[in-house]
């Protein structure tokens, strides 16, 4: 009865975050200047402003939503089998779900706090873009980190190989999507210079290649590379119900690093400060938090099978 408790305490407090979280945000959206160049090329009042602002981030608030309840079933899951061999990694796979669950609203928040910020004084857009860009990263590569190193653990600890031909696809489809990111970003620098700072992403090609493109690689590869090793876990495990729960959980995960993984290119092919233009990148930076969102979903419905199975 008391785990019972505790378990359900754990995802009110999610909960209770998650709508902290979006409160502020939508605090933020009335309370800051609106953006007047916007307002003007799109001919909107401040209210009209505000209300499509809001109104295009819905989506995303509720990807907030769904991804602080999917770590929070997670942790629930992980709390009954703390003490089996894998539930250590679970724990560890559980907290790098927190790490990327925190990496949507947080950015967030921060963008439109700089955005604001840029609007009002035109000669902070440079740092606003490079402080944006960066807190972008480092949650995810924080998350990856994590991810990467539970599912090596829980393929270790099933004494699983990796097969060789999807070894090799994971490879070809990093290596396609990484030289594509690079393409689409050099595009953007003055090959006569490394060191010139006039593009948009305000840095030097050597700093934005060691700082931004590497990481963000690095986050991919890992991330792609954790799905297909918990896929492999999922597949070796013994009981129908606990494989089939447990395959809607790695269901889950893959869906949610796929996003992850989408939304940062996304976002890193054409840096900007968050929520300055309502354009396709806003678009399709919603509809990838809602893709996102559904994997949590996901996550969460096998979590809570897999808490129902050990709790029988």
């Amino acid at each position: 009865m008391a785990s019972t408790r505790q378990t359900s305490q754990l995802t009110t407090q999610a909960l209770r975050r998650a709508a902290g979280l979006a409160a502020v945000y939508v605090f933020l959206i009335f309370l800051l200047p609106a953006n007047h160049a916007v307002m003007h090329a799109h001919h909107l009042s401040a209210v009209d402003y505000r209300t499509l602002l809001l109104a295009l981030n819905l989506p995303t608030m509720v990807a907030w939503l769904a991804a602080f309840v999917g770590y929070a079933k997670l942790r629930q899951y992980v709390q009954l089998v703390r003490k089996t061999p894998e539930g250590l990694y679970f724990d560890k796979l559980a907290t790098g779900l927190v790490w990327l669950a925190w990496s949507l609203p947080i950015p967030a928040i921060i963008a439109l706090l700089l955005d604001s910020l840029a609007n009002t004084w035109g000669s902070f857009y440079p740092a606003a873009v490079i402080i944006g860009n960066y807190t972008r990263l480092i949650f995810p590569l924080v998350a990856f980190s994590i991810i990467g190193v539970a599912s090596r653990d829980l393929v270790s600890l099933a004494k699983i190989k990796l097969d060789f031909v999807s070894s090799r696809i994971i490879a070809v489809l990093f290596l396609g999507a990484g030289v594509l990111y690079c393409l689409l970003t050099f595009q953007h620098f003055n090959p006569a210079s490394l060191t010139s700072t006039r593009n948009p992403y305000y840095l030097p090609i050597w700093l934005m290649v060691l700082t931004i493109i590497i990481p963000y690689l690095y986050t991919w590869f890992v991330g792609l590379l954790a799905a297909y090793e918990i896929t492999l876990f999922s597949r070796q495990t013994h009981g129908v119900l606990y494989r089939q729960a447990l395959r809607m959980l790695v269901l889950g995960l893959v869906v949610i690093i796929a996003s992850s993984i989408a939304l940062q290119y996304v976002r890193g092919v054409q840096p900007r400060v968050d929520h300055t233009t309502f354009d396709y990148h806003m678009v399709l930076s919603s509809i990838f938090h809602l893709i996102g969102g559904g994997g949590f979903v996901l996550l969460a419905i096998g979590a809570e099978r897999l808490k129902k199975i050990e709790e029988v």
